[in-house]
């Protein structure tokens, strides 16, 4: 059975994930590790755990998202998998970085991109891909359908969704991608977030004060 670990990383408290394959393989979401500490942090689990990461997969390309890509690829020579609509973000992280003030380094050339409906095999897990932009140009979620789980990134997080204030954001493309691709899912499946706590599909519809169910969240009036 394969289980997925979180980890906290950066200034920004982003969410970076680890698919444990069950075979001693794994694969990393969103690596967002920015010190030597988390760097470190991240390699001791690995090792304690005796895996090995064996691909890279990114929901998007924000900053907070990539800062670790450069070090997952030098350490064990993954390049990450995005979407391409999400390829320009990619290249202009480390400027976005320098914006914010904070240290990047630039990241490593990319794998295949991903494509919407692709099926990404983890084990004994499979993961599908789905397209979700509206926070990003590219975004993309991972449905695990088997165990019922999402990593979502900065798509739907416990009470919010993503930010809509950023270069490339687009709120009507992230209300229909939370309405029409997330909450398609079952009420009781799993999202774990780029920012934050898990939750559930199933609160989120009925919960969520900006884009709900019933079609009244503050980002669907009007």
């Amino acid at each position: 059975m394969t289980i997925l670990h979180a980890f906290t990383f950066n200034a920004f408290g982003e969410r970076t994930y680890l698919l444990d394959h069950g075979d001693g393989g794994a694969t990393v979401f969103d690596p967002g590790m920015s010190t030597k500490n988390e760097q470190e942090e991240f390699a001791k689990f690995c090792d304690d755990a005796g895996i090995v990461p064996t691909q890279c997969l990114l929901t998007h390309a924000h900053l907070d998202h990539v800062m670790g890509a450069a070090w997952i690829f030098e350490r064990w020579g993954l390049k990450p998998r995005l979407h391409l609509q999400d390829n320009l973000t990619y290249e202009q992280a480390p400027r976005a970085a320098a914006v914010y003030g904070v240290q990047m380094s630039d990241p490593p050339a990319l794998g295949d991109f991903l494509s919407e409906g692709e099926r990404i095999r983890c084990g004994s897990s499979e993961l599908e891909v789905r397209f979700t932009p509206g926070h990003a140009p590219g975004h993309v979620v991972f449905v695990e359908h088997q165990q019922g789980w999402v990593v979502g990134g900065d798509v739907l997080f416990e009470r919010s969704v993503g930010r809509t204030d950023l270069p490339g954001c687009d709120p009507l493309a992230l209300v229909k991608s939370i309405a029409e691709v997330l909450y398609a899912l079952p009420d009781d499946f799993e999202v774990w977030p780029g920012h934050g706590g898990a939750t559930t599909i199933g609160i989120e519809k009925r919960e969520n004060p900006f884009v709900n169910a019933a079609g009244t969240g503050m980002m669907q009036r009007g």
